[in-house]
């Protein structure tokens, strides 16, 4: 038994506006905490990544999708975005971040149960390692021992160019790696909206497993900007075109490359 609270419903919602819901989950150490993005379409719904899988995520969106299919996308591979995905019926995530998504990092609850590599990741974002990943529990019968972070076998391989549609909304595939190989943005090109994952946030340190794959996507999306208004994150707020460029020039710039 866990002396931790029950919390229900596990995830929060909120307006993002553009037609888009944030989800995320505050009974989640900080380090953890990532974005869920819900877009509406005319014939089916976009979810884009699925957080750590620690409570259900698919009775939230089911109220927002209101009976519609519901495309299912990670914009990679990481255990913090594709723990929910498992819930959903059209899986798709890029092709070289397969293993990836069947297999993720696997993570645990409890400092204890930790797997090598997990307090090194604390460490390398300048956290504090809890002792419990999380405030509450999403269900009385929660094993906290036992959770492990949950894969998913993705129903579609997405490359570069593919389309996503909606019915009334088209969004491309841009494969941006470096975050991870298959790392992937999504871009509306009719409205500027652009969901870039991890390859690009604001108000924290980004991270890359390789470096030069990081610089030609940093480069691509300050290139993109023009296009850009408005970008829904992996992390953190969303932001407009101009932050993204500017970041983007600034990373780029600490290293001498623009």
């Amino acid at each position: 038994m866990s002396d931790l609270p029950v919390a229900h419903p596990w995830f929060h919602a909120e307006d993002a506006g553009e037609g888009v819901t944030r989800l995320w989950e505050p009974h989640i150490d900080d380090l953890l905490e990532s974005n869920v993005w819900h877009l509406s379409g005319g014939d089916a719904d976009l979810v884009v990544d699925f957080a750590n899988g620690v409570g259900p995520l698919r009775p939230v969106t089911d109220a927002l999708t209101q009976g519609k299919p519901v495309i299912a996308v990670a914009t990679h591979g990481h255990f913090d975005h594709v723990g929910g995905l498992h819930e959903f019926e059209d899986r798709r995530v890029h092709a070289y971040d397969l293993e990836m998504t069947r297999s993720p990092f696997p993570m645990r609850i409890r400092r204890r149960d930790f797997p090598d590599g997990a307090e090194e990741m604390f460490e390398y974002y300048g956290a504090s390692t809890p002792e419990v990943l999380i405030s509450a529990i999403p269900a009385a019968d929660f094993d906290l021992g036992g959770w492990v972070s949950p894969g998913a076998e993705p129903t579609l391989l997405l490359e570069e160019g593919d389309v996503v549609d909606l019915g009334d909304r088209l969004l491309t595939v841009l494969h941006t790696p470096g975050h991870t190989a298959g790392s992937a943005c999504l871009f509306e090109e009719a409205t500027g909206i652009l969901f870039s994952g991890d390859a690009m946030y604001v108000d924290a340190d980004l991270s890359w497993d390789d470096g030069k794959a990081m610089v030609r996507s940093l480069e691509r999306l300050r290139d993109l900007t023009p296009q850009v208004r408005r970008v829904f994150a992996g992390h953190e707020r969303p932001f407009d075109g101009a932050e993204l460029a500017s970041v983007a020039r600034s990373w780029l710039g600490d290293r001498g490359l623009v």
